[in-house]
This record gives structure tokens, sequence and C-alpha cells, in this order.
């Protein structure tokens, strides 16, 4: 399990170890911890922690406390590693549990969401199905994180191509005020998607041809497609 070392701002770094079964750390996830905007003091919850990367770099970065949850064993197990790893035990702690249910009754200046959002016609991989048109777990999110947030609180969250992005906007925009902070290009191949369900990219390009979807064919790369993968900022409404 080889060591990582993020680097964040300030000369501040991060040391992450990712065993098998947990979603590894990539340039993407690197960069969008680098984005983390935090005022000193914050109390910040990471939902779907993972290794723990956003939200050891937010307690990095100056939020008094944070809290991660994961429904996954392993990813708990990993998280807390980290957590001794970086010597941050005294401001972070970690909570397995499915969604918001470890932190019932507890309000957050800013919730960090990098949730499973890929479509697929079933369940295939639970790190990364979002359901048919990859908005499953965005309902669930729009509904019930105003509750955990204090007024103008904030979320922060991943949104890939693939997923219903207008969806996903129209179930956030009813509570939140969004901006995209950060995006770059995912490139990709059919064998990747089919590699996860066999006809999985048939699928997805199905939905792209209705709207739902959105990504594009590299002009010179035969066989290579591409799509958007955006940070977006979402500040609750009083």
């Amino acid at each position: 399990m080889p060591l990582k070392h993020v680097p964040l701002r300030s000369g501040l770094r991060l040391k992450i170890r990712v065993p098998e079964g947990v979603h590894p750390i990539d340039c993407r996830a690197a960069a969008e911890a680098r984005r983390l905007r935090i005022r000193p003091g914050e109390k910040v919850l990471d939902l779907g922690c993972g290794c723990g990367l956003f939200g050891l770099a937010a307690a990095k970065l100056g939020a008094s406390r944070v809290v991660l949850t994961d429904f996954s064993p392993e990813a708990v197990r990993c998280a807390e590693k980290n957590i001794q790893l970086n010597r941050l035990k005294e401001k972070v702690s970690c909570r397995r549990g499915d969604f918001f249910a470890p932190c019932r009754g507890e309000r957050f200046d800013l919730i960090i969401a990098n949730l499973p959002q890929t479509p697929g016609p079933a369940p295939f991989n639970l790190e990364r199905w979002g359901g048919p048109d990859g908005t499953r777990h965005y309902e669930r999110l729009a509904r019930e994180a105003p509750a955990y947030l204090r007024p103008g609180g904030r979320l922060l969250f991943v949104l890939i191509g693939l997923a219903d992005n207008g969806r996903v906007k129209g179930l956030l925009g009813e509570r939140f005020q969004m901006r995209c902070v950060f995006r770059l290009q995912r490139d990709f191949t059919p064998a990747d998607y089919d590699g996860m369900l066999p006809g999985l990219f048939d699928y997805l390009d199905g939905l792209r041809r209705q709207g739902v979807s959105e990504f594009f064919r590299f002009k010179n790369h035969r066989g290579r497609f591409w799509f958007y993968h955006r940070l977006f900022e979402a500040r609750l409404s009083s």
C-alpha cells in the first residue's frame, strides 16, 4: 500500500494510503482538494468520505471540526488510519453509516459530497452506480442536506457529464444557489465502462442521444471519448 503525498496550498500536504477495495485517489480528486475554500473555525462533513481526502484537506486548511462518514467498513478503516497518519485526531472523527444517519441532529458550515453517479440500467458497483440517470443519490442529498446545514451553509459536490446534470441542478436549485468552481475533462473508452457492466457504454450512448448524458468523441483519437468533471459550490438560500 504505497504512501501518497497530496499537496494542498501554502506548503501544506496530506499523507494518504488507500488499500485495495477503497476508491483510489486520482489527479482529479487531488486537484479538487486544493480548491477547497475553508473559513477558519468551520465545521465540515465529508459525506461518503472514502479514504478521507476531502475532509482531511478541510482540517488542514482551517476547519475546527471535521466529521467523515461512509457506509463501507473498508473505507472507514482506511479513513481512520489516514486521520492518524496526518495527526488530526483532535479535529477529525470518522463514523460508519448510511448518508446522514451517523450525524443526526448536527449542523455543518460545509458538506462535501462526492457521490456515486455513473448511470446504469442495474446496480454494478455501489462506489460508482448512481441509478438509471445518475441522480439517485442527489435526490436524497437535495432532500436531506438542508436540515444538516447552518444558515448560509454550503454544499461542495462533484458532478460528471454522464449524469443528468439538468435534473441535479433542478433538484438542488429549489433550496441552493449554485456555481461551478472548477472543471476539467475526463477521457474514457467504451471498454472502460463495459468492463464495469457489459453493454454499459451502449446504455450511456442511449442516454446521450436522449439528451440526458453529455459526452464527446475526440476528433483525432479513434475510439476515445471525454466528458466534463465539474466541482460545484451550492449555498443554502435563506
